[in-house]
C-alpha cells in the first residue's frame, strides 16, 4: 500500500492533468490516498499537511476532474466519488473548495447536463470572494450558446490579465463562433490570427483546431479550412480526451460537408488523419481517400463516441448536440441565444439600491432559516444574497455606514445559512476590520464569532481558533459601561443563541475576575449572566459545561450584588434563599 507521501509525489509528477494519462494517474493517486487511513480524519491533518498531499492535489485536481468527466468509461458515481475525495482532502489541508465547484461547472456538458452549468455558475459567483474565474463563465456560456456572454467574458480585462496561453486560447477560440453569429467578422478574424501566436499545450491543440475549423466552415472559408487540415499533424490524439476527439471530428465534418456540397467530394483529402481513442473507435484516413469518404468516416466516428457518452449519461443529449453541430448552417446561428444567460441573473437595480429593504428581507430569511431552514425558500434566499452582494459591491457611502455595516453582518449570516462558508468567513472578517476601524467593538466581536462558525463548519480548526482568539482579545478590553445596551447589540449581531451563550459566559467570567477588589463589577456581571440565561433558554441543547460555569459566576458575585444574597444583607442570615443573581 502506498503512503500519502507516495501519493503526493505521484500527484506532483503529473505534467498535464487534462490529458487522459494525467487524469488516470490522478485518479489512481486519489483512490490510493483513501485505501488506508482516512485522510479527512481530524487526527490525520498534521500528517496530511506534513506530507504535502493537499498542496499537490490542489495544483491539479480541477483540471483532472474535468478530464475524468470527459472519459465515458467512468460512471457518474465514480466521478462524484473523486470529487468528494478532493473536497475532503482540500478541507483537511485548509485549501479552498472553489476549484472543485469550478470543475463541476466545466464538466456539465460532458455529463449531459449543460443547463445545470448556469445554476452551478450562479452559486459559484455568490460563494466566491473575488471575481470568478473567467474560464468558468466561458464554459457555461459556451454550453448554452450564450454568444453575448462568451464575447463579453473572452474580451474582459480579467481574462487578458491571465498570463496563461491556455486560458487565452480557450477564450479566443470560444469567441470565434459568437463573433460570426453577430456578424462581427473583423473581430473574428482578429481572434483567429491571435490564436496562431500562442503556444497551445498538447491536450488543448485539437480543441482549438476544431473551433477554428468550425468557424471557417460556417464563414464560407472551407478552402482555407481544408488547407489547415492538410498542414496540421492529425496523427496524434493520445493527449486528447474522448470528448475532445468527438468534438474535433464533428467540426472537421462541417468542413468536409461544405467541400462535398460544392462538388469536391471526389477530390483527394490530401491529409493523413489517425485519431485513436482509448475506448476503441479510431478515425484513420489517408491522403488518397476522397473527401466524401472522409466525411462519412468522420461523422461516423463522432456519432459512435457521442453514443458512448449518452450510454454513460443515461440520455441522448450529447448525440443531439453533435448532430446539431454537424448540420449547422451560418444562418442558423442567428437563432441562438444572444442574451446574457451568464450575466446578472435578473437582479433588480431598484432593490439593490434600497438597502433598508434588503435588510428587512435578509432578516426575514434568517428567521426562516433558524426555524425551518432555507430548503423551501432557497431560490428567494439566493436572489436576495445576489442583490445584497451587488449592493455592497457598489461601494461604501460614509453617510450610510451604519446601514452598510448592518447589511454586511446580516449578509455573512445569510451566506452561512446557504452553505457558502468560505465567503461567509471572508465577509465577516472584512466587516470586523471595518468595525474595529470605527471603534465598534460589539459588531466586530460578533463578526469574528460568525467567521469562527464558518471556519468550524469547514472543519478549519486552525482558522476557527484564530478567530476565537480575536474574540477573546476584544472581550479582554470590553469594559463595563452601558453593558445592557452593548450586550443587546452583540447578541443581535451574532444571531445564534448557542454562539451568544458561549461568548456571554466567557465575558461574565472575565468581568468578575477582580470582583473581590472592585465590587462595582457585580452589576455588569449580573447583567451579562442574565443575558446569557435568556439566550440559554433559546438553545435546544445547552453547550456542555455552560450551565455550571454560569452558576459558578453567579455564586461568586452573589455577596456583592445589592438585593437578594448581597453584601447589604445581614451576614449569615438564615433566610437567604441562595438563588443566583
Amino acid at each position: 500500500m502506498m503512503s500519502w507521501s507516495d501519493d503526493s509525489e505521484a500527484l506532483s509528477g503529473i505534467e498535464e492533468p487534462r490529458s487522459p494519462s494525467g487524469a488516470s494517474a490522478f485518479l489512481a493517486a486519489v483512490t490510493s490516498a483513501f485505501d488506508g487511513p482516512d485522510p479527512t480524519d481530524p487526527g490525520s491533518r498534521e500528517e496530511l499537511r506534513r506530507c504535502g498531499l493537499g498542496e499537490a492535489l490542489a495544483a491539479v485536481d480541477r483540471a483532472a476532474l474535468v478530464a475524468l468527466a470527459e472519459d465515458p468509461r467512468l460512471s457518474r458515481d465514480e466521478i462524484e466519488a473523486a470529487i468528494s475525495h478532493c473536497i475532503g482532502i482540500r478541507r483537511a489541508a485548509g485549501a479552498s473548495e472553489l476549484p472543485t465547484r469550478y470543475a463541476r461547472i466545466e464538466m456539465c456538458a460532458a455529463l449531459g447536463r449543460p443547463a445545470e452549468a448556469l445554476g452551478e455558475l450562479r452559486e459559484a459567483r455568490l460563494f466566491s470572494m473575488g471575481d470568478i474565474d473567467p474560464r468558468v463563465t466561458l464554459a457555461a456560456a459556451a454550453f448554452n450558446d450564450d454568444f453575448s456572454g462568451v464575447i463579453r467574458t473572452a474580451s474582459c480585462a480579467a481574462l487578458r490579465k491571465i498570463a496563461d496561453p491556455s486560458a487565452a486560447a480557450e477564450g479566443l477560440s470560444l469567441s470565434l463562433l459568437p463573433y460570426l453569429a453577430q456578424d462581427r467578422r473583423v473581430e473574428g478574424e482578429d481572434a483567429l490570427a491571435a490564436l496562431d501566436t500562442l503556444q497551445i499545450p498538447g491536450w488543448q491543440r485539437l480543441r482549438v483546431l476544431g473551433r477554428r475549423l468550425e468557424y471557417m466552415a460556417l464563414a464560407g472559408q472551407w478552402e482555407r479550412a481544408m488547407a489547415v487540415i492538410r498542414h496540421t499533424d492529425l496523427k496524434d490524439g493520445l493527449q486528447s480526451t474522448a470528448w475532445t476527439l468527438m468534438n474535433t471530428a464533428a467540426r472537421m465534418a462541417l468542413v468536409l460537408r461544405e467541400a462535398v456540397s460544392v462538388g469536391h467530394g471526389h477530390d483527394a483529402l490530401g491529409a493523413a488523419v489517425q485519431l485513436r481513442c482509448e475506448l476503441g473507435p479510431e478515425l484513420a484516413l489517408t491522403g488518397w481517400d476522397t473527401v466524401a469518404h472522409a466525411w462519412d468516416m468522420t461523422t461516423a466516428f463522432a456519432r459512435v463516441l457521442a453514443r458512448i457518452f449518452d450510454e454513460r449519461n443515461g440520455g441522448n443529449g450529447v448525440s443531439e448536440r453533435i448532430e446539431t453541430r454537424m448540420a449547422a448552417e451560418a444562418s442558423s446561428l442567428r437563432n441562438r441565444s444572444h442574451g446574457t444567460m451568464t450575466g446578472g441573473f435578473g437582479v433588480q437595480v431598484e432593490t439593490v439600491a434600497n438597502r433598508a429593504a434588503l435588510i428587512q428581507e435578509t432578516r426575514e430569511l434568517l428567521v426562516l432559516a433558524r426555524g425551518y431552514g432555507l430548503g423551501a425558500v432557497r431560490e428567494r434566499a439566493m436572489r436576495t444574497a445576489e442583490m445584497v452582494s451587488d449592493s455592497l459591491a457598489a461601494g461604501i457611502d460614509e453617510t450610510q455606514l451604519e446601514v452598510i455595516i448592518e447589511l454586511r453582518v446580516l449578509f455573512a449570516r445569510l451566506l452561512l445559512a446557504l452553505g457558502a462558508t468560505e465567503r461567509a468567513e471572508g465577509e465577516a472578517l472584512r466587516t470586523a476590520e471595518l468595525c474595529l476601524a470605527q471603534g465598534w467593538q460589539e459588531i466586530a466581536c460578533a463578526s469574528y464569532a460568525t467567521a469562527g462558525r464558518a471556519a468550524f463548519e469547514r472543519d478549519e480548526v486552525r482558522a476557527a481558533r484564530e478567530h476565537a482568539n480575536q474574540v477573546r482579545a476584544i472581550l479582554s478590553d470590553w469594559g463595563t459601561s452601558r453593558m445592557s445596551e452593548r450586550l443587546t447589540v452583540l447578541v443581535e449581531a451574532i444571531g445564534d443563541p448557542t454562539g451568544s451563550v458561549l461568548l456571554l459566559t466567557d465575558l461574565a467570567e472575565r468581568t468578575c475576575r477582580n470582583i473581590e477588589e472592585d465590587g462595582t463589577l457585580a452589576a455588569p456581571t449580573r447583567e451579562t449572566c442574565r443575558k446569557a440565561r435568556f439566550e440559554l433558554g433559546r438553545v435546544g441543547r445547552a453547550p456542555e459545561g455552560v450551565e455550571a460555569r454560569l452558576s459558578a459566576v453567579e455564586e461568586r458575585i452573589a455577596p456583592y450584588v445589592r438585593g437578594r444574597g448581597g453584601r447589604h444583607r445581614a451576614a449569615g442570615s438564615a433566610d437567604t434563599d441562595g438563588s443566583p443573581a
